[in-house]
C-alpha cells in the first residue's frame, strides 16, 4: 500500500435505479484493480476497479440483494447488489471483515481521485483489457492484500 491510498472520502452516490444509496465517509485504506475471472464476470470487463474502505465508513440505505461465493483465498466473497438494477454496491470478504469492497465506478463523476496502487490476479487479465503498463501486477492474491 502506497502513501496515495490513504485517501479520506466523503461522497454518496447510488445504484443505477436510484433505490440504493451508499455515503462513504472517512479513509480509503487501498485503491487497486483485480483481473480475476469473477471480477471480469462482475464488471463486463478485462478487470475490476475498487476502494478498500472499514466497514464503518459506509452507509447502504435501500434494500440489497447479496451472492456469496469461496474465494481462491478460500474466504467467503459476498457482494451486495441492487435487486432492482443489479448495481454492485458493495462486497465484503471473511477473509477482511473490518472492511468494504466498493467498485469506484460507484462514485461515477465523483471519482477523479481514484489512484490505483496495483493489479492483482494479472495471469488472468485479457491482453485486449488495457491497464497502465507502470502498475505494479501480481498474479494472485497479495500476501498483504485484503481481498
Amino acid at each position: 500500500m502506497g502513501p496515495k491510498d490513504h485517501r479520506s472520502i466523503d461522497v454518496v452516490a447510488t445504484c443505477e435505479c436510484g433505490a440504493v444509496t451508499v455515503a462513504l465517509r472517512g479513509h480509503v485504506t487501498s485503491m487497486f484493480q483485480c483481473s480475476c475471472l469473477h471480477c471480469q464476470k462482475t464488471s463486463g470487463g478485462g478487470h475490476s476497479s475498487v476502494i478498500l474502505v472499514p466497514t464503518e465508513a459506509l452507509l447502504s440505505t435501500g434494500t440489497t440483494k447479496s451472492y456469496s461465493r469461496p474465494a481462491d483465498s478460500g474466504a467467503t466473497f459476498t457482494r451486495h447488489f441492487c435487486p432492482e438494477c443489479s448495481t454492485t454496491v458493495y462486497a465484503k470478504s471473511s477473509r477482511a471483515p473490518s472492511l468494504c469492497i466498493v467498485p469506484v465506478g460507484l462514485l461515477a463523476g465523483q471519482n477523479n481521485w481514484f489512484d490505483p496502487s496495483q493489479l492483482i490476479f494479472a495471469v488472468t487479465q485479457p491482453a485486449w483489457d488495457l491497464v497502465h503498463e507502470v502498475l505494479p501486477r501480481h498474479d494472485a492474491y497479495r500476501v498483504d492484500e485484503t481481498r
